[in-house]
């Protein structure tokens, strides 16, 4: 009679795993380069500049936000309709007329939206920049950089836009 040998599969199971990971990792480095990252523009800068100068960028805050006040209230963003509305204060409330002010409105994930607004005028006491048209509703939020003199500082204001019914 013949005897039957018997079949060992753990070698099997063994290659299956190693096979495995190998799938994994190639699938996760094509995930990895079809979805880059998202540059981050605090402080309206690259991220690698934020990081050498953040110390120098918080004092300059600092300074500038013991001298001054930025208020964002009156901006509106609407379905298809936007307008960045920024008054800049001294500390005893009066306005700050000469004041250089650049604004970027984009979605918090994203910076494929943004728009920057660099062209503002002076008028009732604010800053007031052209009407603009984006798309999109949802989050969005307005970062500003306001210069006056040597002092400058940043604000941002978080707005969500509902859809236009």
């Amino acid at each position: 009679m013949k005897q039957r040998k018997e079949r060992n599969f753990w070698p099997y199971a063994i290659l299956g795993m190693i096979l495995t990971v190998v799938m994994l990792g190639i699938w996760t480095i094509k995930i990895a380069v079809t979805n880059p990252v998202q540059m981050s523009n605090d402080y309206m800068m690259n991220y690698q500049d934020v990081d050498e100068n953040y110390n120098e960028l918080q004092a300059r805050q600092k300074a500038f936000m013991s001298k001054y006040e930025i208020d964002l209230s009156r901006s509106r963003l609407e379905p298809h309709h936007g307008l960045v509305v920024v008054r800049v204060t001294d500390k005893s409330g009066k306005p700050v007329v000469g004041a250089d002010v650049i604004a970027v409105v984009q979605r918090p994930t994203t910076n494929k939206y943004n728009i920057e607004l660099k062209k503002f005028r002076y008028e009732r006491d604010s800053y007031v920049s052209e009407p603009f048209d984006f798309k999109g509703v949802g989050r969005w939020n307005i970062q500003v950089k306001v210069k006056v003199g040597d002092d400058v500082g940043f604000a941002t204001w978080k707005a969500f836009v509902p859809d236009a019914k």
